[in-house]
């Protein structure tokens, strides 16, 4: 019998933490790409508190204060997943932020099941657009396929980083 997933507002005095487990246990394999591709030792320099940086930067799209709206998914009550998103960051246009499903869990469609709630979060709050950002690098390949089986369409805009040592 399939597992039976919820998806449910985020509650801030009680999953934050949780979801920055999920996030940092996600970006991983996205951070060992990136070490691979330019070395440890350019890694360390360039990116020198990455998990610090991600759990921050998770904990702040949790504030309700700040404008922000997240999601969980829970399977027996265990929370697998995460998604935030932001109305309004142009008129109409609203956005995913950091999202994740822990790697324990991916492939059983729940990413698609936390974008279709902030989808509806961000209809009720007049947002007629909605953008969100990836990597294009191997890394991101599951990111990259779980927006677009969401219905996001590519739209360009391409960018490369360098790094040179000194």
């Amino acid at each position: 019998m399939p597992e039976e997933v919820t998806i449910r507002d985020l509650r801030p005095d009680d999953d934050v933490e949780c979801i920055v487990a999920i996030a940092l246990a996600a970006w991983e394999p996205i951070w060992a790409h990136l070490a691979g591709k330019i070395g440890e030792e350019l890694f360390a320099v360039t990116h020198p508190d990455v998990r610090a940086d991600k759990a921050r930067r998770i904990r702040a799209a949790c504030d309700p204060t700040e404008g922000s709206g997240a999601a969980v998914a829970e399977i027996d009550g265990k929370i697998v997943g995460f998604v935030t998103y932001f109305a309004g960051v142009q008129p109409g246009m609203g956005s995913l932020g950091n999202n994740a499903v822990h790697p324990d869990f991916h492939g059983r469609g729940i990413a698609g099941l936390l974008y279709a709630h902030a989808f509806d979060r961000l209809r009720a709050a007049g947002m007629q657009v909605v953008h969100v950002q990836t990597g294009l690098d191997p890394a991101h390949a599951p990111a990259r396929r779980a927006y677009e089986k969401a219905g996001f369409d590519v739209v360009g805009f391409e960018s490369v980083n360098y790094y040179r040592r000194l």
